[in-house]
Order: structure tokens, then sequence, then C-alpha cells
């Protein structure tokens, strides 16, 4: 079957994520931090990771809100430690501003923007996402036709929900789409269970215990996946 569309995951498929995540995490951690010194042993600590689970297990439909969640984290914390309520949803509403924008601020892996512009001439093309990176903000939404999110839908990737809503926008059959991903599960196997076709994109390199089984094609670098498409 022909491919007339692509999608694409975002975090370590466009970019690396864990150092852009980890700088925008304690840029806004200490924003709190200044405002409220008590704060210091609360952030960056055990007590701030068993909030963002206790909230998820409370309500598991959460985990599909990243920002929402992130903002709940750290209105509960601050009222734990003394920080009255209207200042405390201020504070966090704030600091989410401030992750926000450091989250923003990606270096895409060598040959990104370049294969997008030479792809756009020949397929449609998509996001697929479970985070809440926004292709206006980075300025490259130019490059795609349509965008879906965890958030938009209420699902994360494996789900068949945001995959389905993603044939929808493209206009295409499922088999016509080919979807490219980091994460084996969330982006190959997610792909494959809605009927698409799928890629995995390792360009960090990262070892999977079941790698063996994996029936797509590995690709390693953002030349290799542009020489590709272009000689389909």
């Amino acid at each position: 079957m022909k491919i007339k569309a692509i999608t694409f995951d975002l975090d370590d498929t466009l970019w690396p994520l864990f150092d852009v995540i980890m700088h925008a995490h304690k840029t806004s951690n200490n924003y709190l931090i200044a405002k409220h010194p008590q704060m210091q042993s609360v952030l960056f600590s055990s007590e701030e990771r068993k909030m963002w689970k206790k909230l998820v297990q409370s309500e598991p439909n959460l985990a599909n809100r990243l920002s929402e969640l992130r903002k709940k984290v750290i209105y509960e914390l601050l009222m734990e430690n003394n920080v009255a309520s209207n200042e405390a949803k201020e504070l966090a509403e704030k600091s989410f501003e401030i992750f926000l924008d450091e989250r923003h601020k990606v270096v895409y892996f060598d040959g990104v923007l370049s294969a997008l512009e030479k792809l756009k001439d020949r397929y449609i093309l998509g996001v697929i996402t479970n985070g809440n990176a926004d292709i206006k903000t980075l300025e490259i939404d130019h490059l795609f036709d349509f965008y879906v999110n965890a958030e938009m839908v209420n699902e994360s990737k494996p789900g068949r929900k945001i995959f389905d809503e993603a044939v929808k926008l493209a206009g295409v059959l499922p088999e016509e789409i080919c979807h490219i991903g980091d994460h084996p599960v969330n982006d190959v196997e997610g792909a494959l269970e809605a009927g698409m076709q799928a890629i995995w994109m390792n360009a960090l390199e990262k070892d999977w215990e079941h790698k063996e089984a994996l029936t797509v094609p590995e690709v390693k670098n953002w030349k290799d996946l542009e020489e590709r498409f272009l000689s389909l």
C-alpha cells in the first residue's frame, strides 16, 4: 500500500528530551523556592514524586493532561507547606509558564527541519504526541498538516483513540499512514494496532529488551529517514 501520510512523535524523535525537561523542571522549581524557601526540601524530592503518583491514582485521566497535572502537583505541594490557596494557585500557574517556556527550547536532531521541508512536498505530515510540546510555539506548524496530542482526545499512546483521530485528520486510510516514533510500544505497537505502518526512530540508540521481536524498520538518523521516503 502506497504511503500518503507520515506522522511523527515529537520528544526523542524530533529532538532529545531529557536535558530540556530537566532544565525546565529545575528552572520552574527554583522560581518557587525563591518565593518560598521551605519548598527546597519538598521539590526535587520523593515528596514531589509521591504527589505526582497520588494525583494520577486519584484521577487516572490526568495522565493524559500533563499541563493540568503539573499545575495541580505544584498547587497541592504549596498548600501542604502553608501557602495560602490564592497564592498557591497563582504560583502554580506562573511556575508552569516558566516550565513551558523552557520546555520549548529544544535542539533538534541533525537534519530534522530540512527533512521535514522536503517530505512536506510529497506527503501529508502530522504529529501524534503524548506530550505538551506545541508546534505553533516552536514555530514549526507550517511543516505539518495536523497535530493531535493526548489531551485533545483524553487518551495517550499506545491507545487506539489518538491514532484514530490522526487517521481522521489525515483523510486517508490507516494503512496509507506511516508513523515515526522513538517508543517501541507507544509509537510502533500503537500504530500497528491502529492499522498503520511504522518505523522505529532510534536516534538515541536506545537498547530494547524485545528488539529481536521488532517487525518494522529501525532508523537511527534523519538523513536515512529522509532518503527512505524520498526514494519511494
